[in-house]
């Protein structure tokens, strides 16, 4: 009699695991076969990030992730940004794409790895692991920051598919080649596998030490910077 039973236990089982699972399976599939629609591709636009002040906004008290009202750690978040203002008040004007010994300064993002190796020369200085595209690929090359921003503002993704993400003050962002950069996460832990709409997920105390670590350098007083001739860029190898 049982083993009667088996069969339609088993349809059971699977029909309860689609019907729960019926989401996840639908966006992936969606997603893999670029049927989503979902345009997003970075965190930002071009006129997003030129537009960004760097302020840290004390207006905003909710942040979302994967559709879902996440937790916000907007006070440790503010006190981050005082921190990082005093830091680049007390080091100055100094460039950030070489060291003290004319050695030059250079980030390595392994996306097989998921990490982000900083050099100084062929030696490593900071290392950490990343979350970088899953949704949309992170553009591989070599590039060059041309633009930092101490906070921005962040939203794409598709609402029908559970992947809309509303994050502001993001903290401490390296725009690496357009609209993607290098920047801290506090909407999740998941560092070390894909987690981003093409952008480069970092640990908010890892984001913290290499924004100050590369160039250009924010001058004191500002929250924005873009690299110039005077005040280049450090050179990000994405593989």
């Amino acid at each position: 009699m049982l083993h009667r039973l088996l069969p339609l236990l088993l349809i059971a089982v699977v029909s309860t695991f689609l019907t729960l699972n019926f989401q996840t399976i639908r966006r992936d599939i969606s997603y893999k076969l670029g049927i989503s629609g979902d345009t997003t591709t970075s965190c930002c636009t071009l006129d997003q990030v030129l537009s960004a002040t760097g302020d840290f906004d004390e207006s905003a008290q909710t942040a979302i992730f994967n559709g879902r009202q996440i937790s916000y750690p907007k006070t440790s978040l503010a006190y981050g940004f005082l921190q990082s203002i005093s830091r680049s008040s007390e080091q100055g004007q100094v460039l950030g794409t070489t060291n003290a010994q004319g050695e030059e300064k250079w980030i390595e993002i392994s996306l097989d790895e998921q990490k982000v190796r900083a050099w100084e020369g062929n030696r490593i200085v900071i290392e950490f692991p990343i979350s970088s595209g899953k949704w949309a690929p992170t553009p591989k090359g070599t590039y060059h920051i041309w633009y930092k921003t101490r906070n921005q503002a962040m939203s794409g993704g598709s609402k029908d598919l559970g992947t809309y993400y509303y994050l502001p003050n993001v903290p401490h962002n390296m725009f690496f080649y357009q609209g993607y950069a290098l920047h801290g996460a506090y909407w999740h832990n998941n560092f070390g596998s894909p987690m981003s709409h093409g952008c480069v997920n970092a640990p908010l105390n890892y984001a913290g030490q290499i924004f100050d670590w590369a160039g250009p350098v924010v001058p004191p007083g500002q929250n924005v910077v873009r690299a110039t001739a005077d005040n280049p860029g450090t050179r990000v190898y994405v593989h």
